[in-house]
């Protein structure tokens, strides 16, 4: 059975990404301490250590200052093999900040040496290693630039918006370069949230990690699912495709029938939709981890059933990130057909992404 995992992260060590970035932020980089790139408001994900997850061995060696491991690109196939996948797609690790960022300059240089550092150093299709073009939203016109550059490249198989913070909201027509960017390569819209920390909503001041955590990740996709639909994006790029990741899977469903509700009364403030807003996000794909743990599985299984699994879920790891889940979380299951396991296991992403 195939096995990919559009969501595995690579922990960047920041004095090689300097390597491909101009000056100043070259030197900046170079000089900068271990640790994160761009920080979080909540606290640390381990909890100094206390939160303990498997690590390979080659990572066992990171240094002793290291709230976790940095990657080489030689780590990736072992990791791979630890999770037992066949594709594998690196995200950036210390990057998932970057929509945070308010200077443009920085957010386009740190996207366009990610992309060219994963294009020289990581990627590798031949071993099913695969990569996404980061999109600074700060600057669409150069976003655009950067997705057209880095598009015919092997092993980029997808435009990625980190979501967190993100203003205005994914739906707006600001973003319109990149969307036509994206539908004119042919490459599929990946939104990936962050829940590090949610200082951009209007709520703030928590206190504790596990409250933005819990949180954020949910609050982005809802509002950037909320955004595009009622702005019409499905309708204004019909040939792009969708996937949200890094939310669990509850969410879904409860946003579908209240985003249907307040539609069926208002339609006329979403004029570009055709559809209800449901039969839209069943044409989109989402990523299961972290997959939530109910006592009772049937609450689980009503979700899938609520959801289409079969046609709508792909898989996701997550890993090395102190949640993450092994491809046994869909293989376990006992209420899902040997077909259905293989659609969400690597089926649903083959359709969606491009490895070629």
């Amino acid at each position: 059975m195939l096995v990919v995992d559009p969501d595995a992260h690579y922990i960047e060590d920041h004095r090689e990404l300097a390597n491909y970035v101009p000056e100043p932020m070259r030197t900046r980089l170079q000089k900068a301490k271990l640790g994160h790139l761009l920080s979080n408001s909540t606290g640390d994900r381990f909890m100094s250590g206390r939160i303990q997850r498997p690590l390979i061995k080659s990572l066992e060696k990171a240094p002793a200052n290291e709230s976790y491991g940095l990657q080489r690109p030689e780590d990736v196939p072992a990791i791979m093999k630890f999770l037992g996948v066949d594709i594998s797609v690196q995200l950036p690790g210390k990057m998932l900040q970057l929509s945070t960022a308010q200077q443009r300059d920085v957010a386009v240089a740190l996207c366009e040496g990610f992309a060219q550092y994963m294009i020289d150093q990581v990627v590798d299709p031949s071993e099913g290693i695969y990569s996404m073009i980061i999109a600074p939203h700060q600057d669409p016109e150069r976003a655009a630039e950067l997705i057209y550059r880095f598009a015919e490249s092997p092993g980029m198989c997808a435009v990625c918006f980190i979501t967190q913070g993100i203003s205005p909201p994914l739906g707006d027509r600001h973003y319109d370069p990149i969307y036509r960017a994206a539908q004119d390569v042919e490459l599929p819209i990946v939104y990936h949230a962050n829940g590090a920390s949610i200082d951009h909503f209007p709520i703030r001041g928590f206190q504790k990690f596990l409250e933005t955590h819990t949180l954020g990740f949910i609050f982005y996709n809802l509002a950037t699912l909320v955004s595009m639909l009622v702005q019409g994006v499905p309708e204004r790029f019909p040939r792009l495709k969708f996937s949200f990741q890094e939310a669990g899977i509850f969410y879904i469903p409860m946003l579908m029938h209240r985003l249907d509700a307040g539609y069926k009364k208002r339609r006329s403030e979403a004029p570009l939709l055709k559809r209800l807003p449901s039969e839209y996000m069943m044409d989109f794909y989402y990523g299961t981890q972290p997959m939530e743990e109910p006592n009772d599985i049937k609450q689980l299984e009503m979700m899938f059933e609520m959801i289409d699994a079969p046609n709508t879920l792909i898989y996701s790891s997550d890993y090395p990130h102190w949640d993450f889940d092994m491809p046994s979380r869909i293989t376990d299951l006992p209420f899902l057909s040997d077909e259905g396991k293989a659609k969400i296991l690597g089926g649903n992403a083959v359709d969606l992404y491009r490895f070629v």
